[in-house]
């Protein structure tokens, strides 16, 4: 049975236990122009709900789980997610509200296309920065509301304004997180008897406190600067998702094919396709106090 039909079962099943005024089936883009499918389950008393992905549900039913239990299940998963009281629009439509919750993320330009022609943003080599209202941070989730085109006409701003805000509140909502690589390394393989010496391994991960679309602290003011001039170095810059890079302090010029290869095994390999950040990897001069492609 093909995905199409299988949301074809879910409906009936659904128009069935619900009825059909109570959930709508809705297609989600996220980063990079991937796109989910999801259901949404309402009730008249509360003004959100989560939505709640299809995908993993049909690999379920196509190795031979029933569809009863596949819709218990999401049943079971809307009631722990569902929200106990109404969400308060005004923390975005409010702009008073809304700027200081305004934060910026860094995505690729070229892989967003479509969605930069709906939503302000400012290229930055081969990146977008846009701009998100942000309404919960935790380290199990992150929820914001994009912010688009027609939310400058309603606030009566520009992208400048946003840019403004975004510099100053995303520290501050999602501070920076470095992390030595051979510290992470030492944890994984557990008790060894190995050092940091042993594992000579000058590699930091560089995200934020959440680990969520972590590689945005390339932007924050101060930051790249203030690890050159720790390491004395040059840093290459390796874009391992959107949610953290890696950084290497470097003293001589290394090879940029050997970095580009790296990454791009990474992303065919080990990402999905909305994690991927880019392609490249960067250097930030030292005595430039610039960041360019490598």
């Amino acid at each position: 049975m093909n995905y199409q039909e299988f949301i074809t079962l879910i409906e009936k099943e659904f128009s069935a236990k619900l009825g059909k005024q109570h959930f709508k089936f809705h297609q989600i883009t996220k980063n990079n122009g991937v796109t989910y499918d999801g259901i949404i389950i309402m009730k008249s008393d509360i003004n959100i709900s989560p939505l709640i992905y299809l995908v993993p549900y049909y690999e379920r039913f196509s190795k031979g789980e029933s569809l009863e239990k596949i819709c218990d299940d999401i049943l079971d998963c809307y009631e722990m997610y569902q929200p106990k009281q109404d969400f308060d629009a005004t923390l975005y439509t409010d702009y008073k509200k809304a700027k200081k919750r305004i934060v910026y993320r860094l995505v690729n330009y070229e892989r967003n296309c479509e969605l930069l022609k709906e939503v302000p943003h400012i290229r930055y080599l081969d990146f977008a920065i846009i701009f998100y209202c942000l309404l919960s941070v935790s380290s199990k989730e992150q929820a914001g509301i994009l912010i688009h085109n027609h939310h400058l006409s309603f606030w009566n701003i520009d992208t400048d304004t946003l840019f403004s805000h975004a510099k100053d509140n995303t520290p501050l909502l999602l501070p920076v997180h470095i992390e030595d690589m051979a510290g992470v390394i030492l944890s994984l393989m557990g008790p060894s008897g190995l050092s940091l010496a042993d594992l000579n391994c000058p590699m930091y991960i560089l995200t934020n406190k959440y680990r969520t679309n972590g590689a945005t602290v390339l932007l924050y003011d101060s930051l790249l600067p203030e690890l050159s001039n720790h390491f004395h170095s040059d840093l290459i810059i390796i874009p391992s998702s959107i949610h953290e890079v890696l950084i290497l302090p470097i003293d001589q010029p290394c090879e940029p094919e050997v970095f580009r290869s790296m990454i791009a095994q990474v992303n065919e390999t080990e990402l999905s396709g909305e994690e991927i950040l880019s392609d490249n990897a960067y250097i930030y001069k030292k005595d430039e106090g610039t960041l360019m492609i490598y």
